[in-house]
């Protein structure tokens, strides 16, 4: 009896765990994984994006080297960098389909986790050479197939030719500007 109550509950799961990975199609299929303790870098510009009172302000995500994070304001001014930990240099950081995530709150007062390679070049060609650029706006735009996404709202098209949104990744709900950040897929 135990041993069909076990089976059971075992095909239950696996039916829950399909049909919850079917219904978070959202969230890319490539890998990413990131995880910043900005209590201990206390980098101002992620701390700018990760700030819930400060909307349509979105950071860039990169790795310099092996030693260092970058980090670029949508608001312009000097990149700022993040000396990385012991436990970062040795972790297996993978940031986005070629190093780099964009994040911050959108004025949907949702925070967002975007790869910064348009998904539209991206997917067509294989080639990781699509790095948009982030606008004081809110909007990031691709200079190969010049669309322009909207960073505010889930990364969707907002001018250009018709084809997916941003590829997106799953971060905590709401980080503070001194916290953790966590983004993955």
């Amino acid at each position: 009896m135990s041993k069909i109550r076990y089976t059971a509950l075992s095909i239950a799961l696996m039916l829950t765990l399909l049909f919850s990975a079917c219904a978070d199609s959202e969230f890319s299929r490539y890998r990413c994984y990131l995880m910043i303790n900005n209590n201990i870098l206390k980098d101002i510009t992620l701390a700018s994006a990760m700030n819930a009172a400060a909307p349509g302000i979105f950071c860039r995500i990169s790795m310099e080297g092996t030693a260092r994070f970058k980090f670029e304001s949508n608001q312009g001014g000097t990149p700022t960098y993040g000396v990385m930990t012991a436990i970062d240099k040795n972790s297996k950081w993978m940031i986005g389909v070629y190093n780099g995530i964009i994040v911050g709150y959108g004025n949907d007062q949702k925070f967002h986790a975007y790869d910064n390679q348009c998904k539209n070049c991206y997917e067509s060609s294989g080639l990781t050479r699509y790095a948009l650029t982030m606008n004081t706006d809110g909007t990031a735009v691709c200079k190969s197939c010049h669309r322009v996404y909207d960073l505010n709202n889930n990364g969707n098209i907002t001018k250009g030719d018709k084809g997916d949104g941003l590829i997106r990744y799953r971060t905590n709900a709401n980080p503070v500007p001194y916290g953790v950040l966590s983004v993955n897929n």
